[in-house]
């Protein structure tokens, strides 16, 4: 009997330790699948105004009844500036939104802009808005290894060149309503052709010597390999599918401090511009390649890639086959970065 009584009470430990309740259950819980949707503390920010030179750290909060997937962006209200976040987090205190002055989208956010955070859910039509925050003073622009031009510099010699008819090429402070992706001036490339007419329009070329102001001829990299670094820009796109935009490193391969386009190589990167407002634009050196212009850099001497031979720069826009009328592109902060493409 005694026997009996202690299998059944083994069988009944071991049936209830295997009944006991999983704390790890994965996938949501029942209170977010069917619980009502309800703002329970509003969007708000730690402050209404930050230094971000300084360092300062903006914490958005907000609280809601159950998860649910959402997008919030702080918007400047004069750059047009954005940093974007997304999550489905029902209280902001476990996880923080935290907002240090970068942005997600050029431009860039200005010194004194007033901004705002918009909140939206992705099933529901609730919108929230935060109160305005003032920006005393910006985050500095992030560092790169070699600055090719930001176009602050009006008066820079520029070596510009068209073909057809050229409606503007040069620096603008607000060309078309256009305000810079960072500080006051950027490069617009702006011109018209018909259907027949050439894909080119116009270009700019900048020279190692005059981009580094140092007397150099050369751009001085501290690696020679091309997949380590990055050309960056930041490209503005007005949306009429109609602009190309080809960036062309020549390289004087025999290192005479002059560039020969007929017996000297040049690699390029060709691509459309198809969106509306400022993108950056990153690649590699090794993503480049050898032009396919007769007789303009389709000749490299050496057989391969030299950084340490790249003596201009140059920016051409052209026209996408089959379009005509007037076509344009915006230029800013033109970089080469080092192992990664720069992140504002």
């Amino acid at each position: 009997m005694n026997k009996l009584l202690l299998y059944i009470g083994i069988s009944c430990f071991v049936l209830l330790s295997s009944c006991k309740k999983d704390s790890n259950i994965e996938g949501p819980e029942l209170v977010d699948i069917f619980g009502e949707f309800k703002v329970l503390e509003p969007l708000k920010g730690s402050a209404t105004t930050a230094n971000f030179a300084n360092g300062d750290i903006i914490n958005y909060h907000c609280k809601l009844s159950i998860r649910t997937n959402w997008t919030i962006e702080v918007i400047g209200l004069n750059s047009g500036a954005r940093k974007v976040y997304t999550g489905n987090a029902k209280d902001f205190v476990l996880n923080p939104v935290l907002w240090d002055g970068t942005i997600s989208f050029a431009p860039f956010f200005r010194k004194n802009e007033p901004c705002v955070a918009r909140m939206a859910f992705e099933e529901y039509s609730d919108t929230l808005y935060s109160d305005t925050l003032t920006i005393t003073d910006v985050r500095p622009t992030p560092s790169v290894d070699i600055l090719i031009d930001d176009f602050e510099s009006p008066q820079r010699p520029y070596n510009t060149f068209t073909e057809g008819q050229q409606a503007f090429n040069g620096t603008s402070v607000n060309y078309q309503g256009v305000s810079p992706a960072e500080k006051t001036r950027f490069y617009v490339l702006s011109g018209n052709h018909g259907p027949s007419a050439s894909l080119f329009l116009c270009g700019m070329n900048l020279t190692a010597k005059i981009s580094q102001g140092t007397g150099e001829n050369y751009f001085k990299f501290s690696t020679d390999n091309p997949k380590k670094v990055y050309f960056n820009a930041y490209v503005y796109g007005w949306g009429d599918n109609k602009a190309e935009m080809s960036i062309e490193f020549q390289e004087d391969d025999n290192m005479d401090g002059i560039y020969q386009p007929a017996e000297e190589g040049a690699y390029t990167y060709r691509f459309p511009v198809t969106w509306t407002g400022w993108k950056l634009v990153s690649f590699t050196y090794d993503d480049t390649k050898i032009s396919t212009s007769g007789g303009f850099g389709n000749s490299d001497r050496t057989g391969h890639k030299d950084l340490d031979r790249i003596i201009a720069t140059q920016f051409l826009l052209l026209a996408q086959p089959g379009t005509s009328g007037s076509t344009r592109v915006g230029l800013d902060y033109c970089s080469f970065t080092y192992f990664k493409p720069f992140t504002p």
